[in-house]
């Protein structure tokens, strides 16, 4: 421990004679060095009715039916 101390010191001695620019990339590069990024997961697409419950109507394949974009040949053509 006394040995870490004693780096510490060292290190602080050093870091002292850094410019300010030089100082926030040293404090950048060690916070990325301690926080690492969470790892990718797989996306997990949403089942119809996963969160069905009493708490709300859900919507029902009518509904989404109903709200499927059909477009006609002249939209399809554009103006």
């Amino acid at each position: 421990m006394v040995a870490d101390a004693q780096i510490l010191e060292n290190i602080l001695t050093e870091v002292k004679q850094l410019s300010p620019e030089n100082r926030l990339r040293l404090v950048q590069h060690i916070i990325q060095t301690l926080i690492s990024p969470p790892p990718p997961g797989q996306p997990q697409p949403i089942q119809f009715g996963e969160f069905q419950g009493d708490e709300a109507a859900m919507s029902t394949l009518e509904d989404f039916a109903i709200a499927e974009w059909k477009p006609t040949l002249e939209e399809l053509d554009g103006p």
